[in-house]
Parts: C-alpha cells; sequence; structure tokens
C-alpha cells in the first residue's frame, strides 16, 4: 500500500466514524461540518489527483464489509468528487 493509499484509507476511517457514529456520541451538525470540510479540500485537486482518489476508494472498500463497504465506495459522489 502506498503512502498516498494510506491516507486515502484514513479519509474513509473518518468518513467511516462521522457517518456511522450514533448521535449521542457525536454532534450530527458537527459530523455533517466536518464531512462538508473534507469534501471541499478534496475538490481542489487536479483532476488527475481526483481519478486516483476515486480509484483508492474503490480499492480501499474491498477490505470494508456491509454498509461501511458501500458507504465507502460512494464516498467519491458523496465528496463531490466526480
Amino acid at each position: 500500500m502506498t503512502q498516498s493509499h494510506h491516507l486515502i484509507k484514513v479519509i474513509a476511517d473518518m468518513a467511516i466514524f462521522l457517518e456511522f457514529t450514533d448521535e449521542n456520541s457525536l454532534n450530527p451538525d458537527a459530523a455533517v461540518e466536518m464531512m462538508e470540510h473534507i469534501a471541499a479540500e478534496l475538490q481542489l485537486l487536479k483532476d488527475d489527483e481526483k481519478i486516483r482518489v476515486i480509484d483508492s476508494f474503490a480499492e480501499i472498500a474491498k477490505a470494508y464489509r456491509g454498509d461501511e463497504s458501500d458507504f465507502v465506495k460512494a464516498l467519491p459522489d458523496t465528496l463531490g468528487l466526480r
């Protein structure tokens, strides 16, 4: 796994945490705000960098199961990378 692949996995793990943590443990508004911030930063990438991130999410999704895998597969769209 390359360094950039590890960094994309960190983003996926953070997004999973923000999406799946119950509202008693994490303020939903704060979770949405952080997801929007992550999306805004990733949208600043150049097109070729976005393609690599999209490909990495697809590959990383295989390491998860069920809803988490589906969520990671959908992250490029959720984060506005396509």
